[in-house]
This record gives structure tokens, C-alpha cells and sequence, in this order.
């Protein structure tokens, strides 16, 4: 495989591909970088230009370690030498934890100069570390850390130097760096001997755990140790890591609280969480879910899966305000704000790079330039990148951590096919062959189903658009209503881009976030009923690839947001947990018992509308899956599935004194509204004898019907978002408080049914054609009898995508 011809042209965070594996010699001054106020538009030569430069800083810092500090751990850049542990105070746990006296900056970097398809300088890196390093060492660093730089940096040398066909495997090499692994694992695995499994903070690596050492330790530093130490036990055969880490993992997972969160700091010896019981996605917590999820992807072990989807539920839910993050008292949540941040983490440059890929706006490219500016005119120094202490004064610190050339300047994605690889939280790059992943076997497989998530596309905020397509003016984060909102959280100063974007009608919002998960209780007919806390099997039974409820009522679900945002999964059911490619089957008769009116007979719940249209030009074709009459009018069938509340759709005489105007024979016109394309708000003007188009979202199908009614409407048509099939529904006293709904219907139209009626209505108004009308069809010869595996529950607005409806 050829490296180069992978690498992305435009990103900023990013150390390039060397040209001709040459070295540029040219570096434009920090002073010409323009700020994020500035910005003047990033053209091809501008990104390739600020390539350059961050590669150049990357050396800065690297060639100035190799000449003043290598072997020690870390470069000393205000004084020009280098440093190793406090051997004078051990309990200078903020140098000792990191430096071991292992060559600690050499070991971390050699990845990066992968990236930077350094193919001479990586050799000879590997070779420093065969002939300098030894871990036969009388320092005490800390597991965690010396795990994520160490370990793995060592592990992902390893797999680049080892595996031939690329160009960085190495003919002479012998597995050395794996060997050195596998003895710092070694040395790592005493921390482990607790009674919770859960290890010791720091280990001597020579002698092992100091008698007195502390049992406390944070759910980060204990639970973010799968990565390397199953990568090892996978490359090595020895299980002994793995099923370490794994006891670890779980050891915390475990202990969660009764809302599903993990703690920040735990007791290893006692495995009870310590005060502050405080929890969050910061620093102590947050590699903890992020290995959750980066081990189910490198190995496929679906246990990980799991506990990555339960953890960020409860995240989402308990951790989260309508308007950002909240710290969180384990169960009690209490908001707080941070008025000053005292350096730029480390996360933050690799972070913005892939949101300016996600979302292809130059406002991230415009942050990164910013970012590398502040490190050029702040950070570099003469011998090498100083840290900042307090960013507010500029008070630099005497070290160049590692993790400046592991992480800081080292872009994430390799190429543009990545799936291969992993990157660890330290940025390591690791990657395992199948026979070293453990797939899952082919019986397990078949009982457990894994959805293949794919995140959904990234939707720009767009002005002025008054549809569910984006048919308005595409804007950047800085034009977003509640950018203002954002900005003024923190105390930040608008910039000179930022006036640029202001306009005298502009607007301030305070965003609005939707609950990532709810608990329901179930009833066929809405009401509130008590829970049943011990459902029999005859009520809700387990089945070959999930469960089913044959009555629903009394049933207390758990349901999620889908990670693709396409609607809402159960993940709990009565006392079941439901996993991942488990689908919950519905089959309570009653549930489709709703009764019209006096007529004490259930509804339809699929209807065959009509839509036809005159004088049409002969070279329109209309395709669907249902039949078309091709004679001079054009006439289009399409199924619609009925709402569970307001009239009973069926065709009855104009006569008929309890006839809907939806339903008449003679048919009803169908009008849109573009300014209120959703159907959400109040109609400016009358509509009689109409039925109203509208798109799904944005409000519930209830209120959709009731402006439709308070508009004089005949009922409503809602074009959905997908093709699953749903009778929409409400509960008894949202339906109460909406007053009397008789006299107007409501119908969902699946959405490539919706595109069709949509085509018409386009033609309808440009004057192709013209009005479109709807009629009821008392022949549903058309509609499939057949159950449709499709059809799924719906709650409160929410379309759950693992349930089946078979009654």
C-alpha cells in the first residue's frame, strides 16, 4: 500500500507527507499567521501553507529533544536540557507520574513520524528505543500513563515496523519493541492484585506497589487500559493483560450508580467511590467511554458495545442541560461554569480537524489557524514548545510534555479509508489482523445482531427555509441563532469576523435540545396505569432474537435516541435489557382497538387515496409502487396509514351526516402553505374543503390536525421522513385537551409516496398542471393484507425502530 496518495490535501491539524521525503527548510514567522477574525478564505495553497507550517513545528519540537534532553524523558525548552523523574521529592507526582526515566518523549513520538511518512527518521527512533530504553527502572510512575505513552507507543511501533507491504516495515527488525511491551506489562501487572481487580494508581516498575501506596484511583486511570494491554495480550498470546484490563473494566462498569453513571475517583481496595461523588466527560472519567467504544471496534467484542450505548444514554440524559453539559453529584445534577481555561488541552487541535471535515465549514479552519498561531507566538521557544501555565498571563512552563508530539500535532486520520486502525487516547495509531481481532462466532452472530451505525450527516443551519428540504441559504456556526448564546457562556469577546456576521434583524436563541431518553409506561388507550413490576411470560416472553409483548399494558419501557438520529430505540423492557439488534415484537390486539365515535368499530388503519390532476403534459411520468391510470387525467393510488385519533377515514355518502369533508366522493382539494411547511403553526388564512400537506417533524401529529381544524380544514396529509409504516397516535389527555377532532382526519404518507404527491403539488403550482385533488377509495384491493414486517410502534411522537407490530 502506498502511503502518500491517502493523505488529504486540506487539513489543518495535520503533519504532512513529506515531498520527496524532503524536509522543507523554509518557516513563515508566527507573526504573518492571521487569527480566526481574519480569515480571508482557505484556498488550496493557504491549507497546504499552514500544513507546512505545523510540520515544521513538530520537528521544532522533536529535533530539539533528540539534541538536549534524548534519553531523558522530557525536553526542558526554557533552559535548553532535558529531564527525567524528581528523583530529589518523590512526591512530585505531576513529573514522576509521566517520566519513568524511559526515554518517555522518543517512545511517545514514534508514531507520529508514521504520520509524517518519516520513513529514515523512524528507523533510526526504533533503534534509539532498542538500544537506550530499559524498564529495569527504580521509579514509580503512574499505570495509567505509562499505559497510553509508553505501552502504546511501543505496540503501535511495533505493528508499523513488523507488517510488510508499507513502507515502514523494517527487513532487520526482530520484534524488539513488542518484547519491550510485553516486559513493561509485566512489570504493570502487580498494580492489579486487588480484591476489586481494580489496580493501583503507580507501581514501582522494579519493585512493584510500595507498602502505604494510595487505594485511590481515577475511573480513567483504571478503566482506559483495554486498548493496549488486549492489543498486547492479542500480538504476544499471553492473556494475562487482557483478562486484567477486562477485570478492570468491568470491575467499574459494575458499580455504576442507579441512573447508569460511573463515578470520577474510586477506592481499588474497597471498590467504593470516593468524595466528591461527582461524575461527567471530563478529565478522570471521559477515556473510560471513549475505550468502551474504540475496543468493540478493534476487536468486535459486542460486551463493549454495550456498556459504550448504556453509558452515553445516561450521559445524555443525567449529565446534559437543554443548553450544554452539567457536572453532575452522581445522581443529583448541579450546573457549572469555568470563566477562565487555563490552556488549550490537548484534544482540542485533532477534535477541530475532523469537525472542519464533518461539517466542511471554514469556521473550524479559521479556530485551528488560531490555535497554531497561539502556539507559534506563545509556546515556541528557541529549544523546543514551552507549556502555558495561566493563558491569561502567559507564564510559560519549563517542559514540552510528550503528548505535544504524540497528540498535539498529529493528525487523526490516517487516509481516506481508516477503519483499519484505532487511535488510542494518547493518539497512537494501533490495528489488529483477524486472526488476532476474535470475531464473534458464527452461532453468536446469529443470536446477536449488531446494527452497523453509521453517524448521520452533519445538517448546516440554514436560513429562510420553509421546507423539509434545505431550499434556503446555507450558513456557517457563526450565523447559527445561537452562536451569540454559545460565545456569551464563556466571556468571549466578538471579533471583527464576528460583526461581519451581525446584521440589525438578527436574533438570539437559547438552543433547544430534545431529551436523549425517556421512561414510559405503556397502556393500549394512553391512560395512566400502574406499573407491572413482575410481568409473567404469558405477558412478556424472551424469543430467538429479542422479546415480545403479547400486552403491552403496565409495561415500563426505556427508550433511547438512535446514535444515527433516526428515531428512538427501547434498550429496556420490563426487567429485560435489549441489545443491539434485538427487536421487541408487539402483539396486543388491543392496541388497535380504538374506537369511532359512537360507531364502536375499530378504525382503518391503512387507507387507498387517489390523487389525479388535469391537464398534464404528456411527457410527465409519475412512477410508484402502486398503480397509475394512464388515461388523460393523470391518477395516482397511494397507501396512507391513519392516525389513532380524529375521524374515522371511510368513504360515506355527501349526504351522510357523519360523513368527513376527507372523505367525500366527489373529493377534496390538496393545498400546502410554504410558510408553514411543518404544519406547526397557526394558518393565516381559511382553508375549506381542503386537505393540507404538510412534513413530518418540528411538532406532534396532534397539533399538525388541530391548526388544520382551527383553519377550517377538511384534515391533514403528513409527508414522513422515511418509509417505516406508523398510525400515529396520542395520548387520552393530550386528545382531550385538543377539543373535538370528529370532523377532521389525519394521514401519514410514507416518504417515497410523499416524493410522488410532492411532484404534483410542485407542477400544481408552477401551473403544469393544475389542482391536485384527493379521493378516498372504497376498493382497497390495492393495500397488501399481509402483516408488514415494517410496521413499528410509536410513542409520544417518537418512532421506535426495534419494536414490530404483528397484531
Amino acid at each position: 500500500m502506498r502511503w502518500g496518495k491517502y493523505w488529504p490535501e486540506y487539513f489543518l491539524v495535520v503533519l504532512a507527507v513529506t515531498i520527496n521525503g524532503s524536509r522543507k527548510s523554509w518557516f513563515t514567522s508566527a507573526a504573518s499567521a492571521p487569527s480566526s477574525g481574519t480569515s480571508t478564505g482557505w484556498t488550496t495553497q493557504r491549507k497546504l501553507a499552514t500544513r507546512e507550517k505545523i510540520r515544521e513545528l513538530w520537528y521544532h519540537g522533536f529535533d530539539n529533544y533528540m539534541t538536549y534532553a534524548f534519553p531523558m524523558d522530557e525536553l526542558t525548552p526554557l533552559s535548553c536540557t532535558g529531564q527525567g523523574p524528581d528523583w530529589g521529592n518523590p512526591r512530585n507526582i505531576a513529573s514522576n507520574d509521566v517520566a519513568g526515566n524511559f526515554s518517555l518523549t522518543l517512545i511517545d513520538a514514534l508514531d507520529t513520524l508514521v504520520v509524517l511518512n518519516d520513513q529514515r527518521g523512524f528507523e533510526e527512533a526504533v533503534k534509539n528505543v532498542i538500544n537506550w530504553v530499559s524498564f529495569d527502572v527504580n521509579t514509580k510512575p503512574q499505570v495509567f500513563e505509562t499505559t497510553i505513552r509508553v505501552m502504546g507507543g511501543l505496540l503501535s511501533g511495533h505493528i508499523f515496523a513488523n507488517r510488510s507491504g508499507q513502507p515502514f516495515y523494517l527487513p532487520w527488525y526482530r520484534g524488539e519493541l513488542l518484547d519491550m511491551a510485553h516486559d513493561l506489562g509485566e512489570r504493570l501487572l502487580p498494580a492489579f492484585k486487588t480484591p476489586t481487580g481494580l489496580p493501583y494508581a503507580r507501581v514501582n516498575l522494579r519493585h512493584g506497589v510500595a507498602k502505604g501506596e494510595s487505594r485511590e484511583t481515577c475511573t480513567a486511570g483504571a478503566g482506559s487500559l483495554i486498548l493496549e494491554f488486549a492489543t498486547l495480550s492479542r500480538l504476544t498470546g499471553d492473556d494475562r493483560f487482557e483478562k486484567a484490563a477486562h477485570k478492570a473494566f468491568f470491575g467499574l462498569w459494575n458499580r455504576k450508580s442507579n441512573i447508569g453513571l460511573v463515578g470520577n475517583t474510586i477506592n481499588t481496595w474497597t471498590g467504593a467511590w470516593t468524595s466528591p461523588e461527582v461524575t461527567g466527560i471530563g478529565a478522570g472519567v471521559d477515556s473510560f467511554y471513549e475505550y468502551a467504544l474504540k475496543w468493540y471496534i478493534l476487536s468486535g467484542d459486542v460486551e463493549y458495545l454495550d456498556v459504550w450505548e448504556e453509558a452515553y444514554a445516561a450521559i445524555m440524559r443525567f449529565s446534559r442541560a437543554t443548553d450544554g453539559f452539567w457536572i453532575t453529584i452522581y445522581g443529583e445534577p448541579i450546573q457549572v461554569f469555568r470563566k477562565f481555561m487555563t490552556r488549550i488541552t490537548k484534544q482540542l487541535p485533532p477534535t477541530n480537524t475532523l469537525c472542519a471535515l464533518a461539517t466542511r465549514d471554514p469556521f473550524y479552519l479559521d479556530v485551528g489557524e488560531r490555535v497554531l498561531f497561539d502556539l507559534l507566538t506563545r509556546a515556541k521557544v528557541d529549544c523546543g514548545l514551552a507549556g502555558i501555565q495561566d493563558l491569561r498571563t502567559n507564564k510559560r512552563d519549563d517542559r514540552m510534555e510528550s503528548f505535544a508530539l504524540s497528540e498535539t500535532l498529529k493528525n487523526n486520520p490516517l487516509h481516506s479509508d481508516d477503519s483499519n486502525f484505532v487511535f488510542t487516547t494518547e493518539g497512537h495509531i494501533l490495528s489488529l489482523d483477524r486472526q488476532s481481532s476474535k470475531l464473534p462466532s458464527t452461532p453468536r452472530k446469529r443470536r446477536r445482531q449488531i446494527d452497523h451505525y453509521q453517524c448521520p450527516a452533519y445538517r448546516p443551519f440554514v436560513q429562510g427555509s420553509k421546507s423539509g428540504v434545505m431550499d434556503g441559504l446555507v450558513r456557517g456556526i457563526r450565523s447559527r441563532p445561537d452562536y451569540e448564546y454559545a460565545r456569551s457562556l464563556v466571556n468571549v469577546t466578538p471579533s471583527q469576523r464576528d460583526f461581519e456576521t451581525w446584521s440589525p434583524s438578527g436574533w438570539c436563541e437559547k438552543p433547544h435540545v430534545d431529551l436523549f431518553s425517556y421512561d414510559v409506561i405503556l397502556s393500549a388507550d394512553g391512560r395512566n396505569v400502574a406499573e407491572d413490576l413482575s410481568p409473567s411470560l404469558m405477558k412478556l416472553g424472551v424469543v430467538p432474537n429479542g422479546f415480545i409483548l403479547q400486552n403491552v399494558t403496565g409495561i415500563r419501557t426505556h427508550i433511547v435516541r438512535r446514535l444515527d438520529g433516526n428515531g428512538y430505540d427501547i434498550r429496556k423492557v420490563g426487567h429485560y435489557t435489549v441489545r443491539p439488534g434485538h427487536l421487541v415484537y408487539i402483539n396486543d390486539s388491543s392496541l388497535f382497538a380504538f374506537l369511532d365515535g359512537n360507531k364502536k368499530t375499530p378504525k382503518d388503519l391503512d387507507v387507498l387515496l387517489r390523487f389525479d390532476v388535469e391537464g398534464v403534459d404528456s411527457l410527465v411520468q409519475v412512477q410508484s409502487n402502486l398503480p397509475v391510470d394512464h388515461s388523460d387525467d393523470l391518477q395516482v393510488l397511494l397507501v396512507g396509514y391513519t392516525a389513532q385519533f380524529g375521524g374515522a377515514v371511510e368513504m360515506k355518502s355527501h349526504s351522510d351526516p357523519n360523513s368527513l369533508q376527507f372523505s367525500h366522493q366527489e373529493g377534496v382539494s390538496v393545498h400546502r402553505d410554504a410558510y408553514n411547511p411543518h404544519g406547526c403553526l397557526p394558518y393565516q388564512a381559511s382553508h375549506p374543503r381542503s386537505v393540507l400537506v404538510v412534513y413530518r417533524g418540528e411538532c406532534t401529529f396532534l397539533e399538525k390536525l388541530v391548526h388544520a381544524r382551527d383553519a377550517s380544514a377538511a384534515g391533514v396529509i403528513v409527508i414522513s421522513d422515511d418509509d417505516l409504516i406508523v398510525n400515529p397516535t396520542a395520548n387520552v389527555d393530550e386528545i382531550q385537551a385538543a377539543g373535538d377532532l370528529n370532523g377532521v382526519a389525519l394521514v401519514l404518507l410514507p416518504q417515497k409516496a410523499g416524493e410522488v404527491l410532492e411532484g404534483m403539488m410542485q407542477r400544481a403550482e408552477r401551473g403544469i398542471v393544475s389542482q391536485v385533488k384527493m379521493v378516498l377509495e372504497d376498493d382497497t384491493t390495492g393495500i397488501p393484507q399481509s402483516k408488514d414486517p415494517d410496521r413499528i410502534l410509536y410513542i409520544n411522537g417518537h418512532p421506535l425502530r426495534n419494536t414490530r407490530l404483528w397484531a
